[in-house]
């Protein structure tokens, strides 16, 4: 038994197995500015600012708890993996998507247009949790009052400047 253990030991892992464990990670430049992309086999499921690679690799270790693989080839930016999100959250955040650039709309339309009126602050708390906020665009979902609202890549500061570069007069 214990010769059967040291073979097993000395086997190589298939190669098709790191495609499964580690997610692919780029920088990438979108309006906005130098953007960090992480992405696996059913789409983007990460996307951050950061001043580097070290501290976006910081911040993405600590959120997710799984490894990265730089690559240089971009990932395709029309499909997100949401698989962590419940079915709400995923609702809102499809309806988000449709939200013209240049446009917005408030907290209680998102929350009628995918038919739970009554959830406004669960359509917030969906939002803040959004894994790909520029690619599927939160900072287009302001307050009823005209308050802007937070926004998780950043703050008001951040959400005012992307509908700024989106020719929302805020």
């Amino acid at each position: 038994m214990r010769d059967e253990l040291r073979r097993l030991g000395r086997a190589k892992a298939p190669a098709s197995l790191a495609e499964g464990l580690f997610e692919k990670a780029a920088e990438i430049e979108t309006d906005a500015g130098l953007t960090f992309v992480v992405w696996n086999r059913r789409g983007v499921s990460a996307v951050r600012w950061a001043t580097s690679r070290p501290e976006f690799e910081r911040w993405f270790a600590a959120s997710y708890r799984r490894p990265l693989r730089w690559v240089a080839e971009r990932p395709d930016l029309s499909r997100f993996d949401l698989s962590r999100l419940t079915p709400f959250q995923r609702l809102v955040l499809q309806k988000t998507r449709e939200i013209p650039r240049g446009e917005v709309r408030t907290y209680a339309w998102v929350a009628r247009e995918i038919g739970h009126p009554r959830a406004i602050r669960a359509v917030g708390s969906a939002l803040a949790i959004n894994p790909v906020p520029l690619f599927i665009p939160c900072h287009r979902v302001v307050r009823s009052d005209g308050v802007i609202g937070n926004y998780g890549m950043g703050g008001p500061v951040e959400k005012r400047r992307l509908l700024t570069l989106e020719g929302v007069a805020v």
